[in-house]
This record gives structure tokens, C-alpha cells and sequence, in this order.
């Protein structure tokens, strides 16, 4: 249980969910590990959790849109936890609204915080880690590979995250920096957000319209997703760089081909 040990990593939207569980799972593996949200009582109480542990952890508030917030934040975890080795672009936002009642407004909300806040902390990675170099893990989705009604807006942010890595891990590469930048591209998962937008997790008509075409036959839990960013945040991953891993149970695999089975 020491796969991170002595590396220090920052997850950004860790009061919940996918980064909470991210974040836990890091410490539990060896790692010090910041936790930041807009929620700071949340990123706080993340930390204190895992701090309780015996690992070591910080929890603060964090707005990823803010260049000068990000200054701050890799500052602030350089000099408690120590030189940064993993940055994981984790916060996000999501909401459905068809075409014809998206707002310019909503739309730009959106990309400054799903793609905006990435392109910051990809940004204040490459500066903190320079020739020593480091791990980037962004948190995209499937919803970066293929296009969905009532999803204009966050299909566009996820489709930008995933090109903004291969550009990130190319350009490192060709300025001899040994940082390697990834993606991971999430089908749907159970956490409040996706409850909020789809009602994942209660027995609803839009649950029992997708689980059918999920080949493994649920929808995705946390620790689907820590366990992969583990494996990129680790050694174990050193020739993987500018990739998308997809976690989806097999859904965008299918999606085209398969429909619900009919009893």
C-alpha cells in the first residue's frame, strides 16, 4: 500500500465525490495530499478524514478559475506538504439543457470552470514541476468522445480537456520536461451531480432506459475511477502519456450498436 509513497499530490473538487474518493485512496497509498474546493468547509473535512488516518493532508478553498488562486494554491501546498508531483484537474460541472434554451451565459459558466480551471492548473503544473517533473491527470469523460442531446455545452468542455492533455503531454515532451499528462474519460457515475442531472441511483425511467446498455450492467461507483487515476498517478504508468482512458463499463463501446434487450 505504498504506490505514491512520498510524492505530494493536489486534487482539485475534492469535498466530494470522484475527488474525495481520489484523495483518500492517494493518502491510503502513500501520498500527501491537498484537497481544494469552492466547498472549504468540504475540502477541510476531506482532509481532516484522511488526516485522522495518520496520513498527511491540507483542505482548502480553491476557485479553479482564478489564475492568481492557483498561484496561491500550489504555493500554499509547496510549502506544507512539499514539492508537487501530481496535479489531478478534477473540478467540474455539469447541467442538461437542450440547444434552443442554452444561454450564452450557461454556456461560458460552463467552459470557465471544466475548461478554463484545466487549462489554469495544467498551466501552474508545468510551472511548479519544470525539469524536475510531475504527473497531470485530468478528469474529462465520454462525454469528450461523442456527442449527446441537451449536452452542447459540457460536450464541449470534455472534448476540450481531452485535446488540451495530448497537447500538454506533446509539448512537454518536446521541451524535454519529463511530465507526462493524461486523461480519464468517465461513463456515468454515481455521485450527487450525475443524481441531480439524471437521477442515477434512484429507480427512475432514465435508469432503467441506460443500465440495459451498459455491457457490464450498473453504473459506474467511485472507486472505478480512484483505482484508474491511481495506476496514472503511479510509476506502474511511465510510458503512458497523452492518453484517454476510458472507464464506462463498456458503454461508449456499444453505444452505437447495442439496444436495450427486449424480454
Amino acid at each position: 500500500m505504498a504506490r505514491l509513497n512520498g510524492k505530494t499530490a493536489f486534487i482539485t473538487g475534492g469535498a466530494k465525490g470522484l475527488g474525495a474518493e481520489m484523495a483518500r485512496l492517494f493518502a491510503a497509498e502513500g501520498a500527501r495530499v491537498a484537497v481544494s474546493d469552492v466547498d472549504e468547509a468540504g475540502a477541510r473535512a476531506v482532509a481532516e478524514e484522511i488526516s485522522a488516518t495518520g496520513a498527511k493532508a491540507i483542505g482548502f478553498r480553491h476557485d479553479v478559475t482564478s489564475e492568481v488562486e492557483w498561484t496561491d494554491a500550489v504555493a500554499h501546498v509547496q510549502k506544507n506538504l512539499g514539492p508537487l508531483d501530481i496535479v489531478v484537474n478534477n473540478a467540474g460541472i455539469l447541467a442538461v439543457k437542450l440547444i434552443a434554451e442554452q444561454t450564452l451565459e450557461d454556456f461560458r459558466h460552463m467552459q470557465a470552470i471544466n475548461v478554463e480551471g484545466v487549462f489554469l492548473g495544467i498551466k501552474a503544473a508545468f510551472l511548479a514541476m519544470g525539469a524536475r517533473g510531475g504527473n497531470i491527470i485530468n478528469i474529462s469523460s465520454v462525454a469528450g468522445l461523442m456527442g449527446s442531446p441537451g449536452h452542447i455545452a459540457y460536450n464541449a468542455s470534455k472534448g476540450a480537456v481531452r485535446l488540451m492533455t495530448k497537447t500538454a503531454a506533446v509539448e512537454a515532451g518536446a521541451l524535454g520536461l519529463p511530465i507526462r499528462c493524461n486523461s480519464i474519460h468517465p461513463g456515468i457515475v454515481a455521485t450527487e451531480m450525475t443524481r441531480v442531472n439524471y437521477g442515477v441511483g434512484v429507480v427512475n425511467t432514465v435508469s432503467d432506459a441506460v443500465i440495459p446498455t451498459i455491457p457490464v450492467g450498473r453504473f459506474g461507483i467511485t472507486t472505478d475511477i480512484s483505482a484508474a487515476a491511481l495506476y496514472l498517478a503511479s510509476d506502474e504508468s511511465a510510458y503512458v502519456n497523452g492518453a484517454e482512458l476510458v472507464i464506462d463499463g463498456g458503454w461508449l463501446a456499444g453505444r452505437m450498436t447495442r439496444a436495450p434487450v427486449q424480454e
